[in-house]
């Protein structure tokens, strides 16, 4: 289905000008809504009346369509309503048409913040807490998991992600296309370069399983296109799950000239010039996305969520004043950042929600929202549904403390917090061969958000409380997954296509019938990874399973 005809809307124009950063560009967005009102008013005050049926059947509410927004270690300070001075009118728009979430918590680190969202589950129990999904990692999200995009899907959603995925490579159950999205365009990986689209000198873009060559182009360029693309040729008799993953700020620190040149009066230390850059970049890609939102009438019908996975890291540019700390750490800088929601007409514009909201509560309340089942039957979502609170100022339910975890990016230095109501604990860990130092800290959240007074000292029957909830947590979930790994293992070397690296299931689980995988299976798919096998060793394989199988058929039943 090809873009709808506008007559009062120009997207290729609009798009254009809105990355050379036209200054009229907000004051036509409001003209052509206002025309688009006008018209539409005349048209009303033609028509002629039309009696309603008192015995007709009411329409069935069709279910809000949703997109997420996630942007990537995106800093707290560096949003234009949090005051920050990089240019971000797109998602300033969101924030004054929608809710602001003030006080919204994410894991201290990547692939936590992922596996949270798409499951509202503990990434602890997922096995995924302390690291984030590095290449030469086997690990993913669980096949089993319930997810938001499965939901979703069963409830007759349209279901496309297009974006940065790291929650699993190897494996054909580990990709998005496993875990409820009908659509994937994107990259698998995080710190895949903007430009060449590579990681670890690997090619990492691709759409549903193929290979993607659009070398040269910007990463958040084509994450725009392709999310507009998705909005332009969904079926409209159906509803969508939109979930738009940037890659940006995230290193590497790559930006287009002509944005850099416009940040030149910022500097270069750590970045800032880079980053600012790539915020503007992602922001500009957020309108887009309103835009195509707006062009075809579904700003009404359309929740939209925007945050970051965690905090901003300053050695690559961020900021996250007045928060302490920064990504990988426990700190509110690492934990709770800028978010806000938009359902205009649902939630009203310019609010705020004070209450404390963790990323593990997206999942269930935006399924509330939409009126979407949840299957869970073991009672493993952790997150709470806040949708009544949100959308009709209901008591927000009681929670229990939100914990975090994290060893990034030192491995062997772990930090782990826990904010029950107002109080919170910090612990630094610092794991050596022949010791292990613990530094813990505590403060109260309401007097001190800035986390300056460190009470511990004060309230020591309340640290031993909270390190007893840290103990339990622990406990509950056994350190599993991965632990902080910076290298690869030796020997280890990434493929040339990271596409063509996930294995097929039947790989790695044969059937009963054939023992083990059929040689000649394994050869063409090593071939298709570029992984080359000599005809000898092939032979030297199928004779060694020929013995085997025959030994097995002398001792079968």
């Amino acid at each position: 289905m090809g873009r709808p005809d506008f007559p009062f809307f120009d997207c290729d124009h609009h798009c254009e000008r809105a990355r050379t950063g036209d200054a009229t560009l907000g004051n036509d967005f409001m003209n052509h809504a206002l025309s688009r009102s006008l018209l539409l008013a005349a048209l009303v005050i033609a028509a002629p009346a039309v009696t309603q049926p008192v015995w007709a059947a009411p329409e069935t509410p069709r279910r809000p369509n949703v997109v997420i927004l996630l942007a990537d270690d995106l800093g707290f300070a560096d949003v234009g309503f949090r005051g920050g001075a990089i240019e971000t009118p797109a998602i300033d728009r969101l924030a004054a048409e929608g809710v602001i979430l003030e006080r919204f918590y994410t894991a201290p680190i990547c692939s936590p913040t992922r596996a949270a969202l798409l499951t509202g589950r503990d990434p602890m129990e997922l096995g995924i807490a302390y690291d984030q999904i590095h290449p030469w990692y086997n690990g993913g999200l669980p096949p089993g998991a319930e997810s938001l995009a499965k939901a979703f899907q069963r409830a007759g959603y349209q279901t496309a992600l297009v974006g940065k995925w790291h929650l699993g490579h190897t494996q054909a159950h580990q990709t998005p296309n496993a875990h409820g999205f009908e659509h994937f365009h994107g990259h698998l990986h995080t710190n895949t370069d903007y430009f060449l689209h590579e990681r670890e000198g690997g090619h990492d873009l691709q759409e549903n399983g193929r290979s993607v060559d659009a070398t040269g182009r910007y990463l958040t360029h084509i994450q725009a296109e392709e999310a507009v693309r998705f909005l332009e040729e969904r079926d409209p008799e159906k509803p969508f799950l939109l979930y738009v993953p940037f890659t940006a700020p995230h290193s590497p620190m790559q930006a287009p000239e002509a944005t850099l040149a416009r940040y030149a009066h910022l500097p270069k230390k750590n970045y800032r010039r880079t980053y600012a850059a790539m915020v503007h970049e992602m922001d500009v890609a957020i309108a887009e996305i309103l835009a195509a939102l707006d062009e075809q009438g579904l700003a009404e019908d359309t929740i939209v969520l925007f945050f970051s996975d965690n905090g901003g890291f300053y050695a690559f540019g961020a900021d996250n004043a007045p928060l302490r700390g920064e990504k990988g750490q426990a700190f509110e800088g690492g934990i709770r950042v800028a978010a806000a929601i938009r359902w205009p007409g649902k939630l009203p514009a310019g609010g705020r929600f004070d209450a404390r909201m963790s990323v593990l509560d997206v999942f269930p309340t935006l399924a509330s929202a939409a009126a979407v089942e949840i299957e869970d039957d073991d009672g493993k979502i952790d997150g709470i549904d806040l949708w009544p609170a949100l959308g009709s100022g209901a008591p927000v339910p009681e929670r229990g403390p939100l914990f975090f975890a994290s060893e990034i990016p030192v491995p062997g230095l772990i930090q782990l917090g826990v904010i029950d109501g107002d109080w919170k604990l910090v612990q630094v860990v610092r794991e050596r061969q022949t010791e292990t130092q613990v530094r813990t800290l505590l403060f109260h959240l309401s007097e001190d958000e800035s986390e300056e007074h460190d009470v511990a000292a004060k309230h020591p029957e309340i640290v031993e409380r909270l390190a007893g909830e840290i103990r339990g947590w622990r406990s509950r979930h056994p350190m599993a997954g991965y632990r902080g790994t910076l290298v690869a293992h030796p020997g280890w070397v990434a493929p040339y296509d990271w596409a063509k690296a996930v294995t097929p299931g039947e790989l790695l689980q044969p059937s009963w019938e054939n023992e083990l995988p059929l040689p000649r299976a394994l050869v063409d798919a090593s071939k298709e990874r570029g992984i080359l096998i000599s005809e000898e060793a092939v032979q030297r394989i199928e004779a060694k399973l020929a013995r085997e199988r025959a030994g097995w058929e002398k001792v079968a039943p």
